[in-house]
């Protein structure tokens, strides 16, 4: 049973990640809070995300579980906090190297055809729209509504082949945050899932 778990939140996780990451540019982000929304084809996701420069906390629950990901672009590593149990995965492989091109702005251009689509008021901050069409056509293509403020995308929308994915973040509350919310807590054990871990570093 808490290998399904696991399993089925680290392919959220994953994709909910790897959407995240693929329009930031190398500069450092704001530091700001905000409410997730997250649309996928397994379903529609509520939560919050937490930003200080090159790292991320993302707050989510899933089958009824409290689940948190942090991911570090300033160490390449990404790790999954299970609260209940005060266990927690770190998940190195899947971030691969710092410049890999999902957080690389110039190799996601590389990628993808970028047309400049204008600009637009998103939940308070006036964005700059962008639409990607990748050289993969299995990626699809991908709307951006990127806030200069911020130096982060407020919303997200991805169509690919194999489904649709939208992320949104509203409620967008400018202030300090707090160095601890990107670390281990003290106390929790390091676990590990081989099964997991393989199929999702490769």
């Amino acid at each position: 049973m808490l290998k399904k778990i696991l399993s089925n939140f680290c392919l959220l996780a994953v994709s909910s990640f790897f959407v995240l990451l693929i329009p930031l540019t190398s500069s450092l982000a704001a530091e700001f809070s905000a409410d997730l929304v997250q649309k996928m084809p397994q379903g529609t996701y509520k939560g919050k995300i937490f930003v200080k420069d090159k790292k991320f906390r993302q707050e989510t629950n899933m089958m009824n579980r409290k689940q948190v990901m942090i991911f570090r672009r300033d160490t390449g590593v990404a790790l999954i906090l299970m609260p209940e149990n005060h266990m927690y995965m770190e998940m190195s492989g899947l971030v691969g190297a710092k410049d890999a091109p999902q957080i690389d702005q110039q190799k996601l251009e590389e990628m993808a055809e970028k047309k400049y689509q204008g600009k637009e008021k998103m939940n308070g901050y006036m964005c700059e729209k962008y639409l990607f069409i990748y050289h993969d056509k299995s990626m699809g293509t991908m709307t951006q509504w990127f806030s200069k403020k911020l130096n982060f995308p407020i919303k997200m929308e991805m169509k690919r082949p194999s489904g649709n994915i939208i992320i949104e973040y509203k409620n967008i509350r400018e202030k300090d945050m707090q160095d601890s919310l990107f670390e281990i807590p003290a106390g929790y054990q390091k676990m590990s899932i081989p099964g997991i871990m393989k199929g999702m570093g490769s």
